[in-house]
């Protein structure tokens, strides 16, 4: 009974924070802090009260544009989130730190899936978080954090210099090196692989299905990191 109120409340929360990584993910790419209040995603006009809270359905005052479709999937994909965190690893340092990572996750997903950025404000955080969750569980866990970290960060950079020499080209922004190692300092060594293999899964069946639906050719840009995201999600859902 005591678990099952801790998951309500994380989805509560959950939804709470989905708001806040809607009104970020639309301030991010619009070149403004990722504090403050919402912006519509349509004029860009600054509205404080567009959005501010859960499943709210109101309009930009200004052009009347409604983005509730995007903020809906987001505020529910953060509240499920949160949820089977504290289902899965109870109410533990491990299930805050796991409910904690798969938000940060959505927030980089959602806008490297709409407009193919990685911004680095959001992965640097998330690294100091990861290694502070590690700190607080173990050294064991920190050094496994910092191992999976570095690991990561060198076998992206090491395809990153393969495509240039190959290719000529990039394949990989330097957002998707830092963005492994913000996957390996969350996963530590136990997960890393999983996490990866999982992602670059996604990515292969996910390009492939918008290449034969026509919503993508083959020269087309693949969201990468969102993928990657969502294979980390998957990962510490299951270590």
């Amino acid at each position: 009974m005591l678990l099952a109120l801790f998951v309500v409340i994380a989805g509560i929360v959950g939804a709470f924070a989905g708001t806040l990584i809607n009104a970020a993910a639309v301030r991010l790419p619009a070149d403004l802090d990722p504090i403050g209040p919402p912006v519509c995603p349509s004029c860009g006009e600054l509205q404080p009260r567009l959005g501010m809270y859960p499943f709210w359905t109101g309009a930009c005052d200004g052009c009347g544009h409604s983005d509730l479709r995007q903020r809906l999937a987001t505020e529910i994909a953060a509240a499920v989130l949160a949820m089977v965190s504290v289902a899965i690893f109870g109410a533990t340092l491990l299930g805050l730190a796991t409910a904690l990572f798969t938000l940060l996750l959505l927030l980089i997903l959602r806008i490297d899936w709409q407009h193919h950025l990685i911004f680095t404000i959001t992965i640097v955080p998330g690294i100091v978080l990861a290694l502070a969750m590690a700190v607080l569980r173990s050294p064991g866990a920190l050094l496994s954090a910092m191992l999976a970290g570095v690991g990561a960060g060198l076998l992206f950079g090491f395809f990153f210099a393969l495509a240039v020499l190959i290719y000529r080209k990039q394949a990989l922004g330097f957002g998707d090196i830092l963005l492994a190692v913000l996957i390996g300092t969350m996963t530590g060594v136990r997960a890393i692989v999983p996490a990866l293999f999982i992602g670059m899964v996604l990515a292969a069946l996910g390009g492939l299905l918008l290449i034969v639906i026509g919503a993508r050719s083959r020269r087309d840009y693949i969201p990468y990191g969102a993928y990657l995201c969502a294979g980390t999600i998957i990962a510490l859902f299951l270590r």
